[in-house]
């Protein structure tokens, strides 16, 4: 069997908010739900196939979808994985409107981490309906910790980044920052950051929380940036993964593609109703596609940038949209340049000269502790 993949699966494309930087574009998000049989095919495949799956609920809006679907989701898991199963897990990134109490408690039992995408004071730059959602996000904050927050970046927010990790600081919640990127509804670019910008205001964010003694959540991505320059077995954030053939996005209809930034036509990788095997997907034309052009924008990559191992290419589908899928150094590209270079040079410096630690916060404390205790662990 294959070892693992992670699983975006989209019930639905329909919202129930219209954000600016969506993805899907309004045409796209149709009422269509996915149906229980094309669960069940899915599931029964990849747990042929897998050893571990890791399930991503997104859309358009998962809450859309009733209560019912996702008990029998979790029961159809329990069937074709196992009941208490190591093998599965499960999110859900949702924009938290919809989230209800029995819901919240359908998670907690089901261990289903979910996602709220809220950028919190600046919320209503991008999204619709923050009153609600930061209720939503108040009552987790004090009763539940199985939550984390995604903030989008957009043109004007690029420079309140530092702000955004405060207002989340205070209530001790996890939230880790993505740039809009130029599909879909921000084809336009109107909610695309500046790159300068957004390169400072990151940059500003992280060094008042690699400082910061009493933090007590991790700032994403950084962190994992901190882990990746140490050597660590930790992979970066999804864009800066070899991702290919270890994700696969399902529409509602069952239509398969190699990842959940809505991509385009040209990339769909058949339908889960018509293949033998989900690796099948990945012997697509559509596959081929993304794999072609992904191979030469690597290759540039490689010959002309010494991070390549820690970023490997950066994602293709956000090159796709900035630069073409064959080339680099659009804006993401010039911002994992920056941001990561500078994590990893205060990394390395820490490591050289051996402070203080105490002077840092505990996440970055205890990865280059473990560091210098046991070097070699880093180089295996």
């Amino acid at each position: 069997m294959r070892p693992f993949i992670s699983v975006i699966i989209k019930p639905t494309l329909e919202c129930n908010i219209d954000c600016r930087h969506c993805y899907h574009t309004p045409a796209e998000r149709t009422s269509e739900k996915m149906s229980i049989n094309i669960l069940d095919r899915l599931f029964d495949l990849l747990s042929q196939e897998y050893e571990s799956v890791w399930f991503i609920w997104h859309g358009g809006e998962p809450m859309l979808m009733p209560f019912g679907f996702y008990k029998e989701a979790l029961n159809l898991q329990e069937r074709y994985f196992g009941k208490n199963s190591h093998r599965v897990g499960n999110t859900i990134q949702t924009n938290g409107t919809l989230l209800d109490r029995r819901f919240i408690s359908f998670c907690r039992e089901k261990m289903i981490n979910i996602g709220i995408s809220f950028e919190g004071p600046y919320n209503d730059v991008l999204r619709e309906r923050t009153d609600v959602v930061r209720q939503k996000v108040e009552y987790l904050s004090n009763k539940e910790r199985v939550f984390s927050v995604s903030s989008t970046i957009s043109s004007e927010t690029a420079s309140k980044q530092k702000e955004i990790y405060d207002h989340f600081k205070q209530n001790k919640t996890a939230v880790s920052f993505s740039p809009v990127i130029p599909a879909g509804c921000a084809a336009c670019g109107k909610t695309v950051p500046n790159a300068e910008e957004y390169i400072r205001s990151s940059i500003e964010c992280f060094d008042a929380w690699l400082f910061d003694k009493d933090a007590e959540v991790p700032l994403i991505p950084h962190y994992l940036y901190v882990l990746n320059a140490l050597g660590e077995p930790a992979e970066s954030d999804c864009a800066h993964t070899s991702c290919l053939t270890k994700w696969i996005c399902v529409y509602p209809n069952g239509d398969l593609y190699p990842c959940g930034k809505g991509c385009p036509p040209e990339f769909r990788l058949g339908n889960v109703s018509d293949v033998g095997r989900i690796s099948d997907a990945f012997s697509s034309e559509g596959f081929g596609r993304i794999v072609t052009g992904t191979v030469e924008r690597r290759n540039r990559c490689i010959a002309e940038c010494g991070l390549f191992k820690y970023c490997n290419g950066g994602c293709s589908i956000d090159a796709y949209y900035e630069t073409g899928l064959d080339s680099n150094g659009g804006d993401s590209c010039r911002i994992f340049k920056e941001v990561f270079g500078h994590v990893l040079s205060s990394v390395e410096e820490m490591i050289e000269t051996r402070p203080d630690l105490s002077l840092y916060n505990k996440f970055v404390r205890d990865a280059v502790l473990g560091k210098l205790i046991n070097p070699k662990v880093a180089g295996q």
